[in-house]
């Protein structure tokens, strides 16, 4: 069993490489069906979610309070999946997730530019000049906006188990390498591996519980941790309130065996500032 997160280019085949290793392995292929998810496990508008994924990054919106809301539930919704083995996910950022968990081959699939213009001109019946100005603004686009969200690491080779080159139109060849890399025991979970994303789950679900209450929504930046169902809740809040629904909106999550929010502060707070 293995967790495959793959990362891809425009024009570099791999979603069609990561579908075709679902279907060899027999495993859940999940894309961006996962923010459809995200939205409908959280009562939020999909249309909201999805504008806020997919919105040009400039600087009055690196603090937008939907892009960490984005951020919060697309993670819920992707360690849920995760927690059931046996899944190929093709999402940009996404194996940034399961970066340390010894069961997860994180793949990055590239390919040379020209053969990417040469893909995307056959694939949308355009020309060149077209096809070469659509890949350069989706790369510079999806790179800023990508690393806002997952952090600047997620496009560096060193951090993927494998990168792989496309430039043979051979998807079926590519497919094979990454699920016969995926079956090697070096991939193979482990009790710790497999507590680990579980851990990663639960600490999701509080995290995603808290932006979708109403009474927790103003705390997003708290940092959650969970082991073995002991959640632990750690940061600042402006109102006593606030801190006081932390702790029972993180008890109500399925899973929830203990919370400690000992270490969640109350910052100085002036109402004529507000």
């Amino acid at each position: 069993m293995a967790i495959i997160a793959i990362s891809r280019q425009m024009g570099s085949g791999g979603y069609t490489i990561a579908a075709a290793v679902a279907k060899i392995l027999k495993y859940e292929y999940v894309d961006r069906q996962m923010i459809i998810d995200a939205a409908k496990a959280f009562d939020v508008s999909e249309a909201k979610i999805a504008e806020a994924a997919e919105r040009r990054l400039s600087g009055w919106q690196r603090f937008d309070e939907e892009r960490l809301r984005y951020r919060i539930f697309l993670d819920a919704a992707f360690y849920a999946i995760a927690e059931r083995d046996n899944v190929v996910t093709a999402g940009r950022g996404i194996a940034s997730l399961v970066r340390g968990i010894r069961h997860a081959l994180r793949v990055r699939i590239m390919a040379p530019f020209d053969i990417r213009v040469e893909r995307i001109m056959k694939k949308e019946g355009i020309d060149h000049a077209k096809a070469a100005h659509k890949i350069r603004e989706y790369d510079r686009d999806v790179v800023a906006r990508i690393s806002y969200l997952f952090g600047p690491e997620w496009v560096l080779p060193e951090n993927y188990d494998v990168v792989i080159n496309t430039l043979r139109d051979d998807p079926a060849l590519y497919a094979d390498m990454v699920a016969s890399l995926a079956i090697h025991p070096q991939f193979a979970p482990t009790p710790e591996s497999t507590q680990m994303i579980r851990n990663l789950s639960l600490a999701a679900q509080v995290r995603a519980a808290m932006a979708k209450d109403p009474r927790t929504q103003s705390a997003l930046d708290l940092d959650v941790t969970a082991d073995r169902g002991r959640v632990s809740v750690t940061g600042s809040v402006r109102h006593a309130a606030v801190r006081e629904a932390v702790t029972g909106v993180a008890r109500e999550v399925p899973g929830v065996v203990g919370v400690s929010s000992e270490q969640v502060v109350v910052s100085f707070y002036h109402p004529a500032a507000v």
